[in-house]
Parts: structure tokens; C-alpha cells; sequence
């Protein structure tokens, strides 16, 4: 006499659910652990500044197009454009480097001027600071890139 084996097709089905279930939560959870992991102070900045030469903006200059990008792999991308038009479109790229520990403090490599930065978390800005002293400007509020919204 053969004894027939039945195999729960539900139950397989089922089980093969769960494991599916299980990977794709394991997907969601890398995606969460990267956004957690990109630090706060990355991200697209920009605004407009006086012009290379000045410490605040002046009536007769309409000063510059500063766009920054900082990569979460403390690289940057600066781009400086004269909005009077007397100036090549500068872009710089490198490294930067915290001078804190706090990371509210940074300097981008390889520029030469207004390289100093300090980073304010709470309002989500950026401001350049005095070459070799990082002191504020005196009309500090010329001198401050936002973030960038998404």
C-alpha cells in the first residue's frame, strides 16, 4: 500500500512570504541607516556675497554668486561668479578639513581666500569668516549661504 505525502502549498507560500517580508524590512533599514549616517552639514549652499575685494556690500557692486557644496566624504565644491561681470566663473574643488571637534568649524582646502568657515546647524547656514583669524565680519550677515531645500 503507497502512502501519498501532501505538502501544505499555503504554508510554503507563507513561509516564502515572510522571508520576502524580511529582506525588503532589511532594505528599508539600510535606507534609513544611510540617511542617519550622511552627516548634518552636508548638503548645497548658496548665496551672494560682496566681491572679493571688499569686507561689505557696496551700492556700485552687485558682489558674487557663491555656490558651495559639501559631500558627506569632506569633499567640496565651490563655485564663485562675479555678478558684475568684470570675473571668470571661478570653481574650486578639494578636501575639507574641521578645525573642531564639534565639526561647526571647517576649511576648504586649496582656496586661497574666504576659506574659513563656520557652520551653523540650527538655521542651516553657512558663514565665511576672515581669512587667518576665522573672526566674523564686521556686516556678517553679508557673508552667509542657506542650504539648499530639497
Amino acid at each position: 500500500m503507497k502512502k501519498t505525502v501532501l505538502i501544505p502549498l499555503i504554508a510554503t507560500g507563507a513561509l516564502f512570504g515572510c522571508q520576502e517580508a524580511n529582506q525588503s524590512q532589511g532594505k528599508d533599514t539600510s535606507a534609513i541607516e544611510q540617511k542617519v549616517q550622511q552627516p548634518l552639514w552636508a548638503g548645497a549652499y548658496s548665496g551672494t556675497t560682496p566681491c572679493m575685494g571688499c569686507h561689505s556690500r557696496c551700492e556700485e557692486c552687485p558682489g558674487m554668486a557663491v555656490d558651495l557644496v559639501l559631500n558627506q566624504d569632506q569633499t567640496y565644491e565651490l563655485r564663485r561668479e562675479s555678478l558684475s561681470g568684470h570675473n571668470e566663473v571661478e570653481v574650486l574643488k578639494g578636501r575639507l578639513l574641521f578645525k573642531n571637534a564639534e565639526q561647526t568649524q571647517l576649511e576648504l582646502l586649496n582656496v586661497k581666500s574666504r576659506n574659513l568657515i563656520y557652520v551653523d546647524l540650527d538655521h542651516q547656514m553657512l558663514e565665511i569668516r576672515e581669512d587667518q583669524t576665522a573672526q566674523p565680519y564686521a556686516a556678517q550677515d553679508d557673508f552667509l549661504l542657506e542650504l539648499a531645500t530639497a
